[in-house]
């Protein structure tokens, strides 16, 4: 399969636009529907064989994520949604040998947390470990803090790929609010 590794023509100055030129009533609800066609045009432009699909989680307690997911190369490009506040714990032993093995370099990280109401399976990515355990947290901190305290947010994970593999180059994370606060956060994976 082809791939130009071509990395993101979306940046942080676009979500910016976005939500600075929103003129609606609930731009968490809304915002979306403008993202997923920007985020599956700029997949397709690296990856031109790509067969996305959409994926909602349906998680337990009303918090549900979405998902595009790469059939073609069985991967995540974008995990968005409004994170809930969640204390039980997660079931470690269904996250056993996916998506990485052996590699201790490596976690299988979630892009949307468990803590904020993140399902496993589709959830999962190869993350270094100390971005997993690092820098990626502050904007997880920050996106649950937000849920305890019944903000409502909006909450999107990207990945982005340079060859046709599983493992994410980079990763994005964005935060937007209802004031249009926005907090965005790009992390090398490598």
């Amino acid at each position: 399969m082809p791939f130009s590794g071509v990395l993101i023509a979306i940046y942080e100055a676009t979500y910016l636009q976005l939500v600075s030129a929103y003129k609606g009533n609930d731009i968490v609800a809304d915002l979306p529907d403008s993202l997923v066609p920007l985020w599956c045009n700029d997949y397709a432009a690296s990856s031109p064989n790509s067969e996305l699909v959409e994926v909602s989680d349906g998680t337990p307690g009303g918090r549900s994520f979405s998902y595009l997911f790469d059939l073609s190369l069985q991967r995540n490009v974008v995990a968005w949604g409004i994170p809930g506040y969640v204390t039980d714990k997660r079931d470690a032993a269904r996250m056993a040998g996916s998506p990485v093995g052996g590699d201790y370099r490596y976690h299988r990280g979630h892009l949307m947390s468990h803590g904020t109401g993140g399902s496993t399976d589709i959830n999962l990515v190869p993350q270094r470990g100390s971005l997993n355990i690092g820098a990626f947290r502050r904007l997880e901190r920050k996106v649950r803090g937000l849920a305890q305290q019944h903000q409502t947010c909006l909450y999107f994970v990207r990945t982005l790929y340079t060859d046709g593999s599983q493992m994410p180059h980079q990763i994005e994370q964005c935060v937007v609010q209802p004031s249009k606060a926005v907090s965005y956060a790009m992390h090398n994976n490598f």
